[in-house]
């Protein structure tokens, strides 16, 4: 099935794909089993730095591999790409979805290069991602509440949001309605989920949340009835992988054969995205 085909499986089926981003084949590896294990669909994906750093052909080829191994259907999406350099490099090594992230940029130019991005990409077949009001935050564990960060920042309006669409052709739309990237020490992630329902209302496309680490699991749950089909995970993975890998290097001082280093680091990773899964409703789909 092609990301068109599986993201409008989604959305008439209420469930949601998750996206988890890679930096190393660890990460890739655990979510790949956590794939097979739950028999469910997954986004691969990376950033700019994770693609710069993974190289865009190797991930591309690795999700492949893995896919065929694995018997699971993987896609692969760039995340947040700044710049229409950067999304033709994903396009021309075969990426299946392209997030081109102009939030930061006057609308009129965002709109512009959305539109140079949409047309390249759907020549190729390539969905694509857009992304209108910046989303707060990074992949990282900030100190405070999600509310006190974002309590400044105008969300996503449901008008302007179809408007938006309409204009650049992009398939996904990143809404920000109190989602933020990270995990908060004090929470406060709470989703805007009237805001959410009057998008999916106003707007004829898919709909990705960004920032879903850390988000309560019952507002993830009412955020795929209402139509998002798409949620990323990033910082529960990262936490996950550092903790158990500190802990592995601690009681193995003497070991220095990584690989042998590696399993319970990959065990680790592999269940946050099995409790993704579970929690996003996508186990057993590959097959139903």
């Amino acid at each position: 099935m092609t990301a068109r085909e599986w993201l409008q499986k989604a959305k008439k089926e209420k469930f949601a794909i998750g996206a988890f981003n890679v930096g190393n084949l660890e990460t890739f590896k655990a979510i790949v089993l956590a794939s097979a294990n739950k028999k469910s669909p997954i986004i691969i994906e990376t950033s700019p730095g994770e693609t710069d750093w993974l190289g865009e052909d190797n991930i591309v080829d690795l999700a492949k591999n893995y896919s065929q191994d694995y018997g699971v259907p993987i896609l692969v999406n760039l995340d947040h790409a700044g710049s229409l350099a950067e999304c033709i490099l994903a396009i021309e090594a075969g990426f299946d979805l392209i997030h081109f992230d102009g939030s930061k940029l006057p609308l009129e130019e965002n709109i512009k290069i959305a539109k140079e991005v949409v047309e390249l990409a759907h020549q190729k077949g390539i969905l694509v991602e857009g992304e209108m009001d910046h989303i707060a935050g990074s992949s990282e564990i900030h100190q405070g509440s999600a509310e006190t960060a974002i309590k400044n920042i105008p969300m996503t309006d449901p008008e302007n949001a179809a408007q938006f669409v309409t204009e650049t052709g992009i398939n996904i739309l990143a809404v920000f309605v109190g989602n933020a990237h990270g995990i908060f020490s004090e929470g406060g992630e709470n989703l805007d989920l009237d805001r959410l329902q009057n998008i999916a209302r106003t707007t004829n496309c898919y709909l990705s949340l960004h920032g879903g680490s850390g988000v309560p699991e019952d507002q993830v749950k009412e955020a795929i009835k209402y139509g998002i089909v798409k949620v990323n995970i990033n910082t529960e993975m990262r936490q996950a992988f550092k903790k158990e890998l500190t802990e592995v290097l601690a009681n193995n001082p003497d070991e220095i054969a990584m690989y042998k280093l590696e399993q319970p680091v990959v065990e680790s990773i592999q269940k946050v995205v099995e409790i993704k899964i579970e929690e996003f409703g996508s186990g057993g789909k590959i097959y139903g």
